[in-house]
């Protein structure tokens, strides 16, 4: 797959600030229900969701938790910021390398340069050295550090902030009401508009949920070339005895497994085996990756936010959606006033969803 293949030609209108900033609860921002078994489209708020899925199905959801992995640092006597990207050992780290003001930084670090994390008066509290450059298209390296860097992000850590967020926010605002297992350097943002009266309301009418762990690294990385070139990020998951039971049993009664983001997506096809044609209790690293050309085993649908030109996320929604129909249906959320990104709004991506007449649109 090409990078030109990733390009829905749109200029998508972030969310700059968290939905209660602008006067919106959580559950009420838009949702974009897509069949792509019909082809319609309906606009909703995240809190109908119940109007569109069904007894018996199972929505699976990630409870990591996001930590502050955004750290400031010195490199050379050189200051920067450093954001968290993977926790590889107690005590050796996958690190991003930005600028202090938060944009991409591309400079090569020397390997065995040494790398100090300061505090907010810029006093240094712990050392590591560089060892590895992740891929040679990435801003990630690996460092060996002295001391957990996790542990330090506990006390020093800031929420990352990408350039589009208006303003620094507190950690309440990246946290999601099934996030209870610290990990997650970015927030599994698809999970941000539910609520627990949402959560109810889907139980009174037969919606079931299973947790799994995904914790996320950074996703800020585009597609520049093709497919192949683009390095696969190591993420650390679990899927427990209990959600492996529960999603075979809705397989086996042939119910509809709904991923609540594409975290989820991930950790549950890297938990299916091939030979046992079964979702098994598993935990370790993936790298997998979802296309048209790997396309999901276990998963019907999908809820999770809008995603950007030249994105991995991208890809994976083509293994939902016909690239051609989701441009015409992300065309027109522009239209209609959807915002992207972690604070934006929402998709519903699955077969048989849109069952009512009224409001139905073929883009």
């Amino acid at each position: 797959m090409k990078a030109s293949q990733l390009n829905l030609e749109i200029h998508a209108p972030a969310a700059i600030v968290p939905s209660e900033l602008r006067g919106i609860p959580r559950d009420g921002v838009k949702l974009l229900v897509m069949d792509p078994s019909t082809k319609t489209i309906r606009h909703a708020l995240v809190q109908d969701l119940y109007k569109f899925l069904r007894r018996g199905d199972l929505v699976v959801v990630n409870d990591s938790a996001m930590i502050g992995a955004r750290l400031s640092a010195l490199h050379d006597g050189t200051p920067l910021t450093v954001h968290l990207a993977g926790e590889l050992g107690e005590n050796s780290v996958l690190i991003e390398r930005r600028q202090s003001t938060g944009a991409p930084d591309w400079t090569p670090f020397p390997l065995g340069s040494r790398l100090k994390i300061v505090d907010d008066g810029g006093q240094p509290v712990s050392s590591g050295v560089i060892v590895q450059h992740f891929h040679p298209r990435s801003r990630l390296w690996v460092v060996n550090t002295e001391t957990s860097w996790y542990r330090i992000a506990q006390q020093l850590g800031r929420p990352i902030r990408y350039q589009y967020i208006a303003q620094d926010l507190p950690m309440s605002s990246y946290q999601t009401i099934f996030g209870h297992r610290p990990g997650s350097v970015e927030m599994p943002s698809a999970s941000r508009p539910f609520t627990l009266e949402m959560m109810s309301k889907l139980r009174e009418i037969g919606v079931e949920f299973s947790p799994i762990t995904l914790h996320t690294t950074v996703s800020s990385h585009e597609i520049d070339s093709s497919w192949e070139d683009h390095p696969a990020f190591p993420e650390w998951f679990e899927v427990s005895e209990t959600t492996a039971r529960r999603v075979n049993g809705a397989i086996r009664h042939r119910h509809r497994i709904i991923a609540l983001g594409t975290t989820v997506v991930r950790a549950l096809e890297s938990a299916y085996d091939e030979r046992l044609q079964r979702i098994v209790a598993t935990a370790g690293w993936t790298r997998r990756l979802i296309t048209p050309e790997l396309p999901p085993r276990v998963v019907d649908g999908l809820i999770t936010g809008l995603h950007d030109n030249f994105t991995s996320h991208l890809a994976l929604l083509y293994a939902f959606v016909e690239p051609d129909w989701l441009k015409l249906v992300y065309h027109g959320a522009v239209q209609s006033g959807y915002l992207w990104h972690e604070f934006g709004d929402l998709c519903l991506i699955a077969s048989g969803s849109n069952k009512l007449e009224e409001g139905l649109t073929s883009p």
